[in-house]
């Protein structure tokens, strides 16, 4: 579904992007974990057709893909980690608005946008505007139109900060159920123990680059390790140590 080769991005002389390769089988859930300023956002934001790379390659669904290419882009669905809305919408028009882009038909929309105001337990607030919304509330409303325009592959940049834990258990059990459909889901994320629970495979990102990826109970099984977490620890701070004279 998602193939990267060499994908590289420079912002003034700072290179965020050096060298990131990898690729998402269409059903999987693949984590791309690292430290602050690793490139985790800037590769999320390439893919979603926000930044134009420097250089590298990107074919999704078998064609290659640039920020025009609006046919692609339909099949992508971005939650960013710092959320952009209309706040003189409401809940319902925002995500009216959204499935606009998408050219999803109205007979098709009713359905899902209860489905998901009552899933994501914020139907109260259906009509009321979003500048209203909590920071929490405000992430629901993401995750619920990025999730209604059915992508094949669905971009999710630290999508549980501010969600209280009851609902972002039912939207870890949806998201493994939207895979199983065949959806591709990028994960980008800091919570090491959500990585661990949904993740059929995981790439650590330091510097611009992937240092280690594969699957994520060989690559703890290698490494001697029991959780995501004492091998994250274990692979950054084995990169990050100066070299030896």
């Amino acid at each position: 579904m998602l193939e990267i080769t060499g994908l590289r991005k420079k912002f003034g002389k700072r290179e965020a992007l050096k060298d990131v390769t990898f690729s998402l089988a269409p059903g999987e859930i693949y984590g791309l974990l690292g430290p602050n300023g690793a490139g985790k956002t800037t590769t999320l934001k390439v893919l979603a057709g926000l930044l134009a790379p420097d250089g590298g390659s990107v074919v999704i669904d078998g064609e290659p893909y640039h920020r025009e290419h609006h046919e692609l882009k339909r099949k992508i669905a971005y939650v960013p980690d710092q959320p952009f809305l209309y706040y003189k919408l409401s809940g319902e028009e925002h995500l009216n608005f959204y499935q606009d882009l998408y050219k999803i038909p109205y007979a098709k929309r009713k359905e899902k946008i209860d489905f998901f105001f009552k899933y994501f337990e914020f139907e109260e607030y259906r009509t009321e505007l979003v500048e209203n919304y909590s920071a929490g509330t405000r992430q629901k409303l993401l995750i619920a139109q990025a999730l209604a325009v059915e992508p094949k592959l669905l971009l999710l940049d630290e999508p549980l900060v501010s969600i209280d834990p009851l609902v972002g258990k039912k939207f870890k059990k949806y998201l493994i159920e939207v895979a199983g459909k065949g959806t591709a889901v990028l994960f980008a994320t800091h919570i090491l123990t959500l990585a661990q629970e949904i993740c059929r495979r995981i790439g650590i990102i330091v510097d611009g680059r992937i240092i280690v990826q594969g699957g994520l109970e060989q690559l703890m099984s290698l490494a001697g390790q029991s959780s995501l977490e004492e091998f994250y620890f274990q692979t950054v701070l084995q990169h990050e140590k100066p070299a030896e004279a």
